[in-house]
């Protein structure tokens, strides 16, 4: 299923053990950048190894990581979701994006977008129709990426705070 596509000297494929603390690292930068943003709301998560394993073993999610010689430079973690027999929704397969992390030092060199043709590849040869993620507001460097790959906003969660 093109889980082991190449560009140039990177390329990515499926995550396995071994790659589970350099995605925890990885997390963390994530992790960080939302905590700092919103900790009214986002707690400080610490790093969870038998989590990342259950996803990396698991048949309803996948962690793509990508790879340059030996260094992990980012993961993307994706969730199979069906809808079936919705009151309202046809019934459809979709793919949803829970969480990407390129390196703080590797962004901007065009491995989010490699990142996003692994998944539109997944997505067709699952069968989904549509490839779906959450984006915080505050994320404005997330929320121009997305949108200069192409992605659309579909529905919008917002907030009171009562005080």
């Amino acid at each position: 299923m093109g889980v082991n596509i190449k560009r140039n000297k990177m390329h990515i494929r499926a995550a396995v053990i071994e790659d589970i603390e350099k995605i925890l690292e990885l997390e963390k930068q994530v992790f960080d950048i939302h905590f700092n943003a919103r900790p009214d709301r986002i707690k400080k998560i610490p790093a969870n190894y038998d989590r990342v394993k259950s996803i990396i073993e698991s048949n309803d999610s996948k962690i793509f990581v990508a790879i340059n010689d030996k260094d992990v430079l980012g993961y993307c973690t994706i969730c199979i979701r069906s809808i079936k027999d919705h009151v309202m929704l046809h019934d459809m397969i979709n793919i949803v994006i829970d969480d990407m992390c390129i390196d703080e030092n590797q962004r901007n060199k065009g491995i989010g977008k490699f990142f996003f043709e692994e998944v539109k590849n997944f997505a067709k040869n699952t069968g989904a129709k549509n490839i779906e993620l959450n984006v915080w507001e505050f994320n404005e460097n997330a929320i121009k990426f997305y949108e200069k790959i192409g992605m659309k906003t579909i529905t919008r969660k917002m907030e009171f705070k009562v005080e």
